[in-house]
């Protein structure tokens, strides 16, 4: 398939509005609303936003290549995912409580505030570190799709939307994130409607991909266990809470959230299933290529390009955002505590430009999908009983922090050990767990 006239004034039209959001956003904007969207987020937006910002380049590929190998059983994760919403409830309402009274803007001020000094600052660097992951995911996932579907070298599909992303998010900061979430959560839908349909006529679907049994037990566990503990550490669903206008907005918005992610997890599973059927024998991670390339009919290139964009930016400008505000916030606002916002407003801008191109530049050269996600995933989860335990027990600084570094430790083994599989990935929230308990009620000073 090759980009006509007409592909390529569509592809730089969604580009100029996206900017032009940035822009509409920055008009008379204040510092409240360039750092947490004024914490006046409604439910449509928070809706929008959060599973915008879930389904990313990396969860296309990675989703893509698990259906393929697996069939329709690996959807289990949004199934995951969408209990993970729902259990979020109670813990969303206290942290919005908390965060607004505290002026919260960041995973790693619950930390600071639960614990001393050095937990929160362990914490912070922990969240950075994978959430830089995620987002050179997203860049090699969304630019690999792209190039692979337009005959664009990698290296352009990944300067055009990285270029864009950092035009809008440096001006209109997290109220630019939450209006392109919503507008391209709109594109993603129609993306799914156009999949399924050409999916029903064309009537080819291989009985063994829809089999449930495919997937095997242990991996259909580590499946739902991750998507119910990927929305407790996911810095970018804080913010959502932080930045919600109020409880109402976000028991809603949760429940709409799980709904959400469920409809769209099944319409990213077609594009497996459509690769699976046609395409058998391919390496699973180009599946989501291929699948695309398949599904869109013809003369439709330049849409499917713009919503592969929509998928990269929905979550790439999320964890831009979640990076700068941990260099500004987490770092340099609790060291320098006298702040203006004003100066924090200042130094996430100039965060967002770092972020972005030292992303942009770590993608050129690392594109490996499958390694990254999984260390990402492990050195997330080494967060959890410290983060969980905190709302239920009063829990001593010391095993809070060993359990954290414990955790990250046992992942960077698994790493270097060349043993990084999911199963053992989600392992770090059992192992530092243990640490947790150990430090806790057996570690004498």
């Amino acid at each position: 398939m090759a980009l006509t006239r007409i592909d390529l004034v569509l592809i730089v039209t969604y580009a100029l509005v996206c900017i032009g959001i940035g822009i509409w956003s920055s008009w008379k904007q204040k510092e409240d609303d360039y750092l947490i969207a004024g914490r006046k987020l409604g439910t449509g937006a928070f809706i929008a936003t959060i599973v915008a910002s879930y389904i990313g380049g990396g969860a296309l590929v990675a989703v893509s290549a698990y259906v393929y190998q697996y069939g329709i059983s690996a959807v289990s994760v949004f199934l995951g995912t969408a209990v993970g919403f729902l259990c979020f409830i109670w813990y969303a309402l206290r942290i919005r409580r908390i965060g607004k009274e505290k002026e919260f803007h960041t995973l790693a001020d619950w930390f600071y505030y639960k614990y001393d000094h050095k937990v929160g600052l362990l914490a912070a660097i922990v969240i950075f570190i994978s959430f830089f992951g995620w987002l050179m995911n997203q860049f090699i996932a969304g630019s690999s799709i792209l190039s692979s579907m337009s005959g664009w070298s990698y290296e352009t599909a990944l300067f055009f939307s990285s270029l864009v992303i950092l035009t809008y998010l440096f001006l209109g900061g997290f109220r630019s994130v939450v209006k392109t979430d919503i507008f391209q959560y709109l594109l993603m839908l129609i993306l799914f409607f156009i999949i399924g349909k050409s999916m029903i006529s064309s009537q080819i679907l291989p009985p063994e991909l829809l089999d449930w049994s495919r997937l095997g037990v242990s991996l259909t566990i580590s499946f739902i266990v991750y998507g119910l503990f990927v929305v407790m550490v996911g810095a970018d669903y804080w913010q959502r809470v932080y930045a919600a206008e109020n409880e109402k907005v976000i028991r809603q918005g949760l429940i709409g959230s799980a709904i959400a992610v469920i409809i769209t997890g099944f319409g990213l599973s077609l594009i497996g299933l459509a690769a699976g059927a046609y395409f058998p024998g391919i390496d699973p991670n180009t599946a989501a290529a291929y699948g695309l390339s398949h599904l869109l009919p013809q003369g439709m290139l330049g849409l499917g390009l713009i919503l592969i964009f929509a998928v990269i930016m929905s979550s790439a400008d999320t964890m831009i955002f979640v990076l700068a505000t941990n260099i500004s916030k987490d770092y340099f606002a609790h060291k320098y505590p006298h702040m203006t916002k004003k100066n924090l407003m200042d130094m996430t801008k100039l965060a967002v430009i770092i972020i972005s191109l030292l992303s942009a530049f770590s993608a050129y050269f690392f594109r490996d999908i499958i390694s990254v996600v999984l260390t990402i995933v492990g050195m997330q989860f080494a967060l959890v009983p410290a983060l969980v335990g905190s709302f239920h027990f009063k829990i001593k600084n010391s095993a809070a922090f060993a359990s954290i570094l414990v955790g990250f430790i046992y992942v960077l083994v698994l790493v270097f050990a060349g043993y990084l599989i999911p199963e053992a990935a989600i392992g770090s929230c059992i192992v530092s767990l243990a640490v947790l308990l150990l430090v806790q009620f057996f570690w004498k000073k």
